[in-house]
């Protein structure tokens, strides 16, 4: 496990606290180890922690998000199987949490160095198909020693999932991430983004994306962002919100125009 000295100096070097570099080291544990499996190669990483751990982001995120290829029933028996190996290997336990679809646990983590255990949530999502599969390796600062494959979304893949989050919900860390990913080369696939909307039968439509941007505010987006960026850029969040709902306003015009 990480140890005091460590945990200081990066978060020194990542100038964020303790319990968020905390996380993220348990977050990496878990996937070098899950990744290690056999049946992991039905399990494909995505969201705002694959944005940063495999593509370069730079925003900390708490969960860790999944869609699962395989049968309930047998996911269900092997997830199981893996996490009573790994709570003999750490001092990690997992608890079911109740959802309406997938399966979601809560990793719960005892970090010696500090107070308070660390929390990660594990989603697994088994609704729907992977469209663009890719492997990825993790590079990382922390005490750990990842050596496989991570299986995953492609950028583009999580971008289109990004912009239905962004129709279906309001979390204003998305129109970050989907900034972030535009800028870490990411392409708008309409494709992708059409496919991503049929599984709850609906069509894309520009409009609609752009009208949705006005829901978004500012106090909300520095609320949000706020304990999961660096401690010197967060006096910049609200210039970072006018500056990111600009852009994609104008992006999003761009291309509706060209395909009017």
């Amino acid at each position: 496990m990480i140890n005091q000295t460590q945990l200081n100096q990066l978060s020194k070097k990542y100038k964020i606290n303790e319990s968020i570099v905390a996380r993220e080291f348990v977050q990496v544990t878990f996937l070098k180890e899950l990744y290690e499996e056999g049946f992991s190669r039905d399990i494909y990483f995505k969201g705002g922690t694959a944005i940063r751990l495999l593509y370069g982001g730079q925003r900390f995120s708490e969960d860790l998000d999944f869609t699962v290829q395989v049968n309930e029933d047998l996911f269900v028996k092997l997830i199981n199987k893996f996490f009573s190996k790994i709570e003999n290997q750490y001092p990690f336990t997992f608890k079911e949490r109740k959802t309406i679809t997938g399966k979601t646990y809560l990793l719960t983590a005892d970090v010696q160095s500090l107070k308070n255990p660390v929390f990660v949530k594990l989603d697994f999502s088994m609704r729907e198909n992977v469209l663009e599969p890719t492997k990825n390796i993790i590079e990382t600062k922390y005490p750990v020693i990842v050596q496989s494959f991570i299986n995953s979304l492609s950028k583009n893949e999580i971008l289109a999932e990004k912009i239905r989050a962004i129709l279906r919900r309001e979390k204003h860390r998305d129109i970050y991430d989907l900034w972030i990913l535009l800028e870490l080369g990411a392409r708008f696939d309409m494709n992708l983004i059409q496919n991503k909307l049929k599984y709850y039968g609906e069509d894309f439509k520009m409009d609609n994306l752009i009208s949705r941007l006005k829901d978004f505010s500012k106090d909300e987006f520095i609320k949000d962002l706020r304990p999961f960026v660096p401690i010197n850029e967060r006096e910049k969040l609200g210039d970072l919100f006018e500056y990111v709902k600009t852009y994609l306003e104008k992006l999003f015009s761009s291309i509706d125009n060209k395909s009017a």
